[in-house]
């Protein structure tokens, strides 16, 4: 997995570095084999304004399958990087269930018991 942070109106300092790398590691460590790029991009929308206004968008790449984006907003980044994070694990979790071959095959019998049941034709 080839992990890249960009940033817009803020500086990239060692710490937020480190933070960003290791809460996107533990976040997506089981999905680590199936994920080619994963970019993060981090922006503070209103500068030295203050508010609610760090974000945090993570874009993961699925070959072959899809490509999942998320978007968090919070008042540090510590905090917008988390919630992204926490939310695009769940979302890649979601979207490998469904692409699962054997679910696919679950389904068909599912179906064809149904019809069955019912006097239809397979």
């Amino acid at each position: 997995m080839n992990l890249s942070i960009r940033t817009h109106g803020i500086e990239l300092t060692g710490e937020l570095q480190q933070y960003v790398e290791r809460r996107i590691g533990f976040a997506l460590d089981r999905y680590e084999t199936r994920l080619s790029e994963v970019v993060v991009y981090l922006d503070d929308t209103n500068g030295p304004k203050g508010g609610v206004d760090k974000l945090c968008q993570i874009t993961a790449e699925l070959p072959g399958i899809d490509r999942v984006k998320i978007l968090e907003q919070n008042a540090t980044f510590a905090g917008a990087v988390d919630g992204a994070a926490r939310r695009l694990g769940y979302r890649i979790h979601q979207v490998l269930r469904r692409r699962r071959p054997e679910d696919a095959q679950h389904r068909l019998h599912r179906r064809a018991a149904r019809l069955e049941s019912v006097g239809g034709a397979v």
